[in-house]
């Protein structure tokens, strides 16, 4: 082969050399930056609304993700009429992944009619949600509301 026809053959490989280690020194800086050490990235805090709900993110003893999901809808106890419910979730998960978890769920409207009930176990027939309607009607009546 003539020098002539070698020089730009040896520019061309010497080119594409270039390209290749600039795109493996591009490609490790991008794993490094944005996968390997990226930082964990936290959601703003306050509630996120809708025109029938709310989202509200609780953090319980500085560790459990609760999420909050309060919406009005039709109530399942009376036809025609909106009730507001809520929903608990809880986040499980790490580093980009969680898993939601259902906690409970409680029919609002009643619940805001009583006094404090703590110290109670609300898991029986007592506290179901038409027992609950029915006693606050019953308080509502005696009040004369």
């Amino acid at each position: 082969m003539e020098k002539k026809n070698l020089l730009p053959m040896v520019a061309i490989a010497l080119l594409g050399c270039i390209a290749v280690m600039l795109s493996v020194i591009g490609g490790l800086y991008a794993y490094n930056t944005f996968l390997a050490t990226a930082p964990a990235v936290h959601a703003q805090a306050g509630s996120d609304k809708g025109p029938d709900w709310t989202v509200t993110p609780v953090t319980v003893g500085g560790n459990q993700q609760l999420v909050m999901v309060i919406t009005e809808t039709e109530n399942p106890y009376e036809t025609a009429k909106k009730t507001k419910q809520m929903a608990v979730y809880e986040l499980r998960g790490n580093n980009g992944k969680c898993d939601l978890y259902f906690v409970g769920a409680r029919t609002m409207e009643y619940d805001f009619k009583f006094p404090d009930l703590s110290g109670q176990q609300m898991n029986n027939d007592k506290f179901s949600p038409l027992k609950l309607k029915k006693a606050a009607e019953d308080a509502a009546k005696k009040r004369g509301d």
